[in-house]
């Protein structure tokens, strides 16, 4: 195993000051834009839950007539290829908690984003705690509920070898903007649950497309390795283990690999997930009419310690006992921010449970060479203003007046307004009544001194400080299809497991044409 490679791209990760070590194998808000140009080849919509107006992120569309799907974001928006209002197919929207909802595809309109509006489904039960491995209670109690779910684990989930086609994409997110989007069609075999996702040579996957997507910014600071000093995750040591990214994101599925090693404080799913955590709520969701018990849990203090905690949910099918799906968070104690997140959600097609998405992202710190600064400062005598050119984007919403300081010759000039010129300038007007009679066309920018503070770049560097940017990184996959029983083919060019997916060949097969990518909407345009 090529070690370097690994503590490259994507380290583990052990947290310190904790009981026992937290565990990361490695490694917004979306937005909505088009142009119209590509909407007679897209639709845009975005779901929203009745009576609140909050999105209903990750929620599946699947298509009555194709079986094809895709999963809305976390913000709920999805877009999905014109050829489906051309066919006169119909959208089946369906979440976790929510009716579902269809929608005739030819009733979605060009040019604007389509608002479905899905309404929850849900019921509160009694609140059970369970501390120990003792029940309190005889029925409906949520400790035995993930027992029965995690022994049906062997029964609910394939065995036999599979594929599934679908969108992957990983990106950096700072200050709610998107950095260094790669996005991909991927097809990846699967030889069953009982064998190793990463070791078994059988479990492979191809791409079919990749893009590095241009239309989104990039900055290769974010990209650089984690070496605990220009860039690092808070209280941890790495470690290397993994793989490239799909790797990463595949072994941070404690579901699958229920008999393996997973992340903090889950372990290995199958012997520690019952053992490390308290398990507090219970409640009924509903998927279709189908009643699914959502419960609550968090890890236990022996575990997280006075600096960490951990918690979320796991949604366990009334009947078959499957478990639908996984959310865990690790946070420190006085950040809301979390330091790692994982969600995965599967779904049935016939009588078992396939990957319907996952989701992973960690917050991390990155510092680089590049600091931001004023490149130029010009002053129009006749506008009574300062031009103030920046190296690099502006964060705009950190522009105040109140920031900006500007003297001649030792005297105070009073601004009035300030103004964004361009995604770098600023013009700063100054109230004439501060203005030196003997300021004219000829004076020398040398005779003002000129101080800005508390003014950031788009990626969080503050003017003229040694910068530090905190982000997250995430990698996602989104089922479109899945095919039971499917062998793998003989004729496919593979992912190199320890390779980074930039470096892949990429299969040039028709097939791919019949998925596309998500790709986030940059802003909201209704």
């Amino acid at each position: 195993m090529p070690k370097a490679f690994l503590k490259q791209i994507h380290p583990l990760l052990l947290i310190r000051n904790v009981s026992g070590p937290i565990l990361i194998v490695f490694i917004l808000t979306s937005a909505l834009s088009f142009s119209q140009d590509k909407a007679v080849e897209e639709l845009f919509c975005k779901i929203i839950e009745t009576g609140t107006d909050y999105p209903v992120p990750y929620a599946t569309v699947q298509f009555k007539n194709s079986g094809k799907g895709v999963i809305a974001n976390i913000d709920g928006d999805f877009r999905i290829p014109y050829q489906f209002k051309r066919s006169k197919d119909t959208l089946v929207i369906s979440c976790l908690g929510y009716e579902t909802k269809s929608v005739a595809a030819f009733t979605l309109q060009d040019y604007k984003t389509n608002i479905i509006i899905l309404k929850p489904k849900i019921e509160l039960l009694n609140q059970v705690v369970i501390k120990g491995k003792k029940a309190t209670s005889k029925d409906l109690e949520a400790y035995t509920l993930v027992k029965k779910a995690i022994a049906s684990i062997p029964i609910n989930y394939p065995k036999e070898s599979y594929s599934s086609i679908g969108y992957y994409r990983d990106y950096q997110i700072v200050r709610g903007q998107y950095y260094n989007l790669n996005e991909a069609i991927i097809e990846s075999f699967d030889a069953g649950f009982d064998t190793d996702i990463m070791m078994d040579d059988y479990n492979e996957s191809a791409i079919l497309s990749y893009k590095e997507n241009k239309d989104f910014p990039r900055d290769s600071s974010l990209l650089s390795a984690y070496d605990g000093d220009s860039k690092y995750i808070k209280n941890t040591t790495l470690s290397g283990q993994g793989g490239n990214e799909l790797g990463i994101l595949n072994i941070h599925n404690p579901i699958r690999n229920f008999e393996q090693l997973s992340f903090s404080f889950v372990y290995v799913f199958k012997r520690k997930f019952l053992e490390n955590h308290e398990f507090e709520t219970l409640r009924k969701v509903y998927l279709n009419d189908d009643v699914i018990y959502e419960i609550g849990f968090k890890a236990k203090k022996r575990l997280v310690g006075t600096s960490h905690r951990a918690l979320g949910k796991i949604y366990i099918a009334k009947d078959k006992f499957a478990i639908h799906k996984l959310e865990y968070s690790v946070l420190e104690i006085n950040n809301a921010n979390p330091l790692f997140e994982v969600e995965i959600e599967y779904k049935p097609k016939g009588r078992l449970m396939y990957l319907n998405y996952i989701t992973f992202n960690n917050r991390f710190i990155v510092s680089d060479q590049f600091v931001f600064d004023t490149e130029k400062v010009d002053f129009n005598i006749y506008e009574q203003a300062f031009y103030v050119k920046f190296n690099n984007r502006l964060d705009t919403n950190s522009v105040d007046r109140k920031d900006f300081k500007f003297k001649f010759q030792k005297r105070k000039l009073m601004v009035k307004a300030v103004e964004i010129v361009d995604e770098k300038t600023v013009k700063v007007t100054i109230a004439d009544w501060s203005l030196p009679e003997t300021i004219d066309e000829h004076t020398n920018m040398k005779e003002f001194h000129v101080r800005i503070k508390n003014v950031f770049d788009i990626t969080n560097r503050k003017i003229s400080k040694s910068p530090k940017i905190e982000a997250s990184q995430f990698r996602e996959f989104f089922a479109q299809d899945v095919f039971e029983n499917k062998l793998k083919p003989s004729n496919l060019e593979f992912i190199l497991k320890y390779k980074p997916l930039s470096e892949a060949k990429v299969n040039n097969l028709e097939i791919a044409n019949s998925y596309w990518m998500n790709t986030p909407l940059k802003n909201i345009n209704n």
